[in-house]
């Protein structure tokens, strides 16, 4: 004969000490555990789920500094009746910070702080000058402007987070977020140096694309830095072209994100030291090649998957 649910739960707390323990040291200890494993355990048993949703364990999982960085919004945000809806709306939405330059959000899977610096925020070269760029506003954009590249030969961007406004402990990585405009040109036979690193010392920049299926143009096949290749030049893929040079390996490519917007990991950062300013950079300052029809939405820093 099938048992009733409350049959099931008795038969649980038989099988664990958890029940005996008041309500209060249950929450204690399922505030060690993860956000997904508290969630997780509610489903349990209905016992279970009333020390799984008390504050107590919630405002564990919510930065210490929760309450200032959201009087500092600029967005509305609604009122709760609990820590743990809190934490459900802070990981599923942005909210702008910093009179909309920045936004601010958690991970959901652990609580941690996530940043995302707008193109307002970061330093673009010449990004204030409207014959090499543009600002507008997009509906998908969570900012009011965007970066708009017109034309351009020397590509620099660059921002800077305080370690110390970013969860403690915790392997970060930046991501570029951008898009591309149908007319773009200079980004799918050129590639990028990003870097991840300490503002005033020197980084190892890395090898990226910011188009996601770049073309192989061997460096001494453009006339000139300012003119686009002859029509003789072969264009492939890079699946069509071999073995590339060794330093391909360390090659990154943009992802297509859920929202529609590319991203390109700049870089890791582990925030040891709170002190630290921690620079973000993407740039092309030795090919001299025309780019134009970037669209810059800004730098994104979040936990790293581990």
């Amino acid at each position: 004969m099938e048992k009733q649910k409350g049959e099931v739960e008795d038969d649980e707390k038989k099988n664990t000490c958890l029940w005996m323990l008041p309500e209060g040291c249950v929450a204690d200890i399922l505030a060690f555990t993860t956000p997904l494993d508290v969630c997780r355990l509610s489903l349990v048993s209905t016992w279970l789920k009333s020390a799984a949703d008390s504050d107590s364990v919630w405002a564990k999982f919510l930065p210490s500094d929760y309450r200032s960085v959201i009087a500092g919004s600029s967005t509305p945000i609604p009122e709760f009746p609990s820590l743990k809806q809190l934490f459900v709306y802070l990981s599923h939405n942005h909210i702008l910070i910093d009179q909309g330059l920045k936004s601010f959000s958690l991970d959901k899977w652990t609580g941690k702080k996530c940043y995302f610096l707008s193109a307002r925020d970061l330093n673009i070269t010449w990004g204030d000058t409207p014959e090499y760029w543009g600002w507008t506003s997009l509906p998908e954009s969570r900012f009011p402007e965007v970066a708009q590249l017109k034309i351009v030969w020397w590509l620099e961007i660059w921002g800077t987070i305080r370690a110390g406004i970013l969860s403690p402990l915790t392997s970060y990585a930046a991501y570029f977020v951008y898009k591309l405009e149908e007319d773009f040109y200079g980004f799918d036979t050129r590639y990028m140096e990003v870097s991840v690193g300490i503002s005033g010392v020197e980084s190892e920049m890395q090898v990226a694309y910011l188009h996601p299926e770049p073309q192989y143009v061997p460096e001494d096949s453009y006339e000139s830095p300012y003119t686009p290749p002859s029509p003789y030049q072969v264009f492939a893929r890079m699946e069509d072209l071999g073995p590339w040079p060794a330093e391909s390996d360390n090659f990154t490519f943009p992802k297509l994100r859920d929202d529609g917007w590319f991203e390109l990991e700049l870089g890791e950062y582990f925030t040891g030291n709170e002190d630290d300013c921690i620079e973000l950079r993407m740039q092309d300052v030795k090919t001299g090649c025309t780019k134009r029809g970037l669209i810059v939405e800004g730098i994104e820093i979040r936990p790293s998957c581990m």
